[in-house]
């Protein structure tokens, strides 16, 4: 859902998502401000690394239900956000991948964030991170949609160990190689042009989605201008495999 000229400040946007639900709090966000929003800004010494296609937070043991967006600073042109369907991605699948990919699970963590923090002079707060939030959770490849009981092809090219796929119903792992061939396949079909819109960000636009359904791509082609959007997620559940009825 998209809407535009809503100049919200930092509070309206979190009361606004407060409707929806409990909000996430974010533990590598801005230090000092509140752990409930995130800003996610790039520039020309910062360029933009959000360029594939994932879902929100799969890091976590119950990732978001859906994520709100707003565009603090635009570049001239460019920055857009891509959104693909989930349920179609999977749907579009041969009915002999699907067969395979339904009983698998994969492992996702936070170490794309963990990355950014240095060892040594961070090593306490990346214990307390680690302390309050378990890294790495399996979460199956198709999950159903609690509310439509669709399946959806669930999948995070950050955040997914590639090599970790296993078979839930037996507990055999896939093997690497296959793993992440497998992966590396699945992932590439959110691409698919037919499964896709496109938003141009204005000042003050925002956009919802649910992480459940759908996944999304921030495009990475304004440097070296600034792109600044502010966001909340809005707590969700366990992803649960899809049971054909």
């Amino acid at each position: 859902i998209f809407f535009r000229d809503q100049p919200l400040c930092e509070d309206q946007l979190i009361q606004f998502a407060e409707r929806f639900g409990e909000l996430d709090v974010f533990p590598f966000g801005r230090l000092g401000s509140n752990p409930k929003v995130i800003e996610i800004s790039h520039d020309e010494a910062r360029p933009g690394s959000e360029n594939g296609w994932h879902t929100d937070v799969t890091w976590m043991e119950a990732p978001s239900l859906g994520s709100i967006a707003q565009a603090l600073i635009v570049p001239p042109i460019g920055g857009d956000t891509l959104f693909a369907d989930s349920h179609a991605a999977f749907r579009g699948l041969p009915a002999t991948l699907q067969k395979t990919v339904l009983p698998l699970s994969g492992v996702h963590d936070y170490r794309y964030f963990l990355s950014a923090l240095d060892p040594i002079q961070d090593a306490a707060l990346i214990g307390e991170i680690k302390a309050s939030i378990p890294f790495g959770v399996s979460h199956p490849l198709v999950r159903q949609h609690p509310e439509t009981g669709k399946p959806a092809l669930y999948i995070h090219g950050g955040f997914l160990r590639y090599e970790s796929l296993f078979n839930r119903e037996t507990g055999e792992a896939m093997g690497e190689a296959a793993s992440l061939a497998l992966s590396k396949m699945l992932l590439a079909q959110h691409a698919r042009p037919e499964l896709m819109c496109r938003f141009a960000w204005k000042p003050g636009s925002i956009a919802f989605w649910d992480n459940r359904a759908v996944q999304h791509y921030a495009a990475s082609d304004y440097y070296p201008h600034t792109r600044s959007i502010r966001r909340v997620t809005v707590s969700g559940d366990v992803p649960l495999p899809w049971a054909p009825s």
